[in-house]
C-alpha cells in the first residue's frame, strides 16, 4: 500500500497529472471555463483539498475552495484504493472529456456505489453546484462504470439490462448522463 499521503497526493501529483493531460491538448479543451473541485477525505490522515483548472493553468488549494463547483467526499481507505489503481481525478477527467459545462451545469448530490472485483464497495459522493437536493445513488459496479464513462457502455443500456440500478431523482441521474461518454 502507497504511503503517500493525500495532502502530498494533490500538492505534488495531481498538478503533474494536469500538465501532462493538458501538454499536447485541443485547444478547445483548452478555451473551457475554470473548473474547481473541493475534495474531502475522511479518515485519519484525510483532509480537504482543494483544486482549481484552467487551461494550462492549474492551482492545489490545501483546505479546499469553498464555493467549488464540485465537492466530493470519500473515505480514505476508498481514496487509498482509487490511487494504487490509476484513477484519474475528476475533475482532469472532465477537462479532457470537455464536460467542464456539463458539470457546472448540475445541481444536486450524486453517491457512487461502485463494487469491486475484490468484493469490496467504492463509495464516493459528490455535490454539484453547492445544491445537496435533488439526490441520487447510483449502483454499479466499478468496471460497468469505467465503461459508461469511455462511452463504452450507454447508461440508459445499463439500466435496462440490471447492470446500473439507482435510487433517488430520475432527472438528476438522467441529467448526469451527459457527464458520460467523450
Amino acid at each position: 500500500m502507497s504511503t503517500l499521503t493525500p495532502a502530498e497526493y494533490y500538492a505534488t501529483v495531481v498538478p503533474t497529472q494536469y500538465s501532462a493531460a493538458m501538454a499536447n491538448a485541443d485547444p478547445a479543451i483548452l478555451e473551457q471555463p475554470e473548473l474547481t473541485a473541493s475534495i474531502t477525505i475522511d479518515g485519519e490522515g484525510g483532509g480537504v483539498f482543494g483544486l482549481r483548472a484552467k487551461g494550462q493553468e492549474f492551482e492545489y488549494v490545501p483546505g479546499g475552495i469553498a464555493d467549488a463547483d464540485l465537492q466530493a467526499v470519500m473515505l480514505i481507505d476508498d481514496w487509498r484504493v482509487s490511487v494504487e489503481h490509476g484513477a484519474t481525478e475528476v475533475l482532469i477527467d472532465y477537462i479532457q472529456r470537455r464536460k467542464v459545462q456539463v458539470a457546472k451545469s448540475l445541481k444536486g448530490s450524486v453517491t457512487l456505489e461502485l463494487d469491486r472485483a475484490d468484493g469490496s464497495t467504492l463509495r464516493t459522493s459528490t455535490i454539484f453546484g453547492r445544491v445537496t437536493e435533488p439526490a441520487v445513488t447510483m449502483m454499479m459496479t466499478a468496471d460497468d462504470y469505467a465503461a459508461m464513462l469511455r462511452g463504452e457502455l450507454n447508461g440508459q443500456m445499463a439500466f435496462m439490462m440490471g447492470r446500473l440500478k439507482f435510487e433517488g431523482s430520475l432527472p438528476l441521474l438522467m441529467a448526469i448522463g451527459a457527464l458520460a461518454g467523450k
